[in-house]
């Protein structure tokens, strides 16, 4: 006859034997304690409830020894199909004790229920709440799966079949990226894009054709005897990647607003390397030239800040067609570009400075935004890049809080470095006959910082106007710290706000509120993840928790990494 101190030896020997006591815990509690009763048939996370890989069934374990390593964590399973959490706290050679928890509920928590599972010297007894029976079972366990039988020998006797699976608490993966900040993709350019038709004198004149002013205004001056109708063309770079939505980069050449072209060296180095590291980039030409007059030069500006208006809308019209994401547009411009970026920014047709009115430019040109074309989109700027430009008066950049980032020649004598006449540094005042007192960029930084709005100031020491070429038109480093510069403020612009959302129906439910994120992933702590699907996750909270934690990480719609940690220990709106 087998001795019962040689079974004992050989159950002790053997892991399985300890994954069947930890089994049998939980399986016995569930059915007389939980008060909670699942209202819908949704399953953990955890993938399929697996058989276990290495053990064997044991039966009856009479008299083992409780006392065995690497107990800590959560277990998912199910009891004749219904849901549980199961956490063993202690072993030793008489006891096992722990809680479980139903978690098939559309309650957003859930409170433990603590148990006991004694060995005595006729066999085991589990303890739990009013429960106070022996029991008996068929277990086959070990670290990844426990699957069986157990019964109760109370007074009314009843089996439990029983599947659990360890249980992989999910963590947030840390992503890297660095689009937008380093060139990585090619480019397609689609040029001579047609915005819009106005009228005007002229729309392109290259300065890299000709380096004398004098000459190409000569040039240029009976052109202005008669505006004509004009069509108004933009150049389209675009990454070669597989995101349908990009950030829009709009760039305005400089030219005094009688030169410049969208193709000119300057806007087009950077459009390249701009959609290279991931931006759609849009150079656009707007209607140039005008009479030796203040007047005309006055409506000058103000028709290519209407033609600016008008290419925004067009592209943000477009926006499906051009991947464009139209919550994210930027501009940047030099010199009289500039001037424009920040007039289409903050300038509008109720603060627009008195020329405006006293020339009656509205009623002869059309409202800042219904010239151009039929779009009526509204559009929203993101931030700016300014490089040597001015505005006409610092109160437009009040109620616009748009942050700006720019860079002057503390020497610059065409557009003043802080306020004052552009051209002050041509003899004969022309600049004062010619033109109106403008504020430039360090004018604009100090109002911004006054009224507490984003911007960042470069001064250029002691450089004139224009400093990012030499004279032979070469770019030099000023033209590339600008060009880095712009990409580092403009990034935390694109980072998107993430929120959290619960279900209304499903109070375990919750959701972000970027429907296009990706690689999401998810964890919580002090809950438990029961499964999840793109920027969606269902997760019950352990009410004995000291903290309710849930954080996400992946990549927004513009494929920017994220990471956000949301504190729930009171409930979610």
């Amino acid at each position: 006859m087998v001795k019962k101190s040689d079974i004992l030896s050989h159950l002790r020997s053997r892991m399985t034997v300890l994954w069947l006591f930890l089994l049998a815990v939980c399986l016995l509690v569930v059915p007389y304690s939980c008060k909670n009763k699942a209202k819908n048939g949704v399953k953990p996370r955890q993938e399929e409830l697996g058989k276990p890989k290495t053990a064997e069934f044991v039966e009856d374990l009479e008299l083992a020894d409780f006392s065995f390593s690497d107990i800590s964590g959560y277990f998912l399973g199910e009891i004749n199909d219904q849901q549980y959490a199961l956490c063993i706290e202690t072993a030793d050679k008489s006891k096992v004790t722990g809680k479980y928890y139903r978690i098939d509920t559309l309650e957003s928590s859930v409170s433990p229920i603590r148990f006991k599972l004694l060995r005595e010297t006729n066999g085991h007894k589990l303890v739990a709440g009013s429960l106070n029976d022996p029991v008996t079972f068929s277990i086959a366990a070990d670290s990844s799966a426990i699957l069986g039988t157990i019964t109760t020998q109370g007074k009314q006797a009843k089996t439990f079949q029983i599947s659990f699976k360890n249980y992989a608490a999910p963590t947030c993966r840390e992503i890297k990226s660095t689009r937008y900040r380093e060139p990585k993709y090619d480019f397609t350019k689609t040029a001579d894009v047609k915005y819009g038709t106005a009228k005007g004198f002229w729309t392109s004149y290259p300065m890299e054709d000709d380096t004398n002013y004098t000459r190409m205004m000569l040039k240029l001056l009976p052109k202005t005897a008669a505006p004509k109708k004009l069509d108004l063309f933009l150049d389209l770079y675009t990454p070669d990647d597989s995101l349908q939505k990009h950030p829009l980069l709009v760039l305005l050449h400089g030219g005094a607003f009688f030169f410049g072209d969208k193709g000119n060296r300057n806007m087009r180095v950077w459009c390249e390397n701009f959609a290279k590291c991931g931006y759609v980039v849009a150079s656009v030409n707007y209607r140039l030239g005008f009479t030796i007059s203040k007047n005309s030069i006055q409506q000058c500006g103000y028709q290519a800040i209407q033609d600016a208006h008008a290419a925004l809308r067009y592209l943000v019209a477009n926006a499906e067609e051009y991947r464009i994401d139209p919550d994210y547009i930027f501009l940047a411009g030099t010199s009289a570009g500039s001037i424009t970026a920040l007039g289409t920014a903050f300038m509008n047709n109720e603060n627009c400075p008195p020329f405006v009115t006293k020339n009656k430019l509205q009623k002869k040109c059309g409202s800042l935004h219904t010239s151009g074309n039929e779009y009526r989109d509204k559009v929203r700027i993101k931030a700016i890049a300014n490089m040597w430009g001015a505005v006409y008066d610092l109160h437009e950049l009040d109620g616009h809080p748009i942050p700006v980032v720019s860079f002057h020649g503390t020497n610059d004598k065409i557009v003043l470095f802080d306020h004052g006449f552009p051209f002050s540094g041509v003899k004969s005042k022309l600049g004062e006959r010619m033109f109106d007192e403008m504020f430039g960029s360090k004018a604009i930084h100090r109002h911004l910082d006054s009224i507490h709005v984003r911007n960042k100031l470069y001064p250029l020491e002691g450089c004139g106007h224009a400093p990012y070429q030499e004279k032979n038109g070469t770019l030099n480093n000023h033209y590339y710290f600008i060009q880095d510069k712009i990409q580092e403020f403009f990034y935390p612009e694109l980072k998107s706000e993430i929120e959290l959302r619960r279900d209304e129906q499903h109070a375990q439910i919750y959701c972000i509120n970027e429907e296009e994120a990706s690689h999401v992933s998810w964890q919580a702590e002090g809950g438990l993840v029961l499964s999840t699907s793109g920027n969606s996750v269902r997760v019950v909270w352990l009410d004995d928790a000291p903290k309710h934690l849930l954080r996400a990480s992946g990549l927004n719609a513009l494929g920017i990494p994220f990471k956000q940690e949301w504190n729930l220990q009171k409930a979610c709106s």
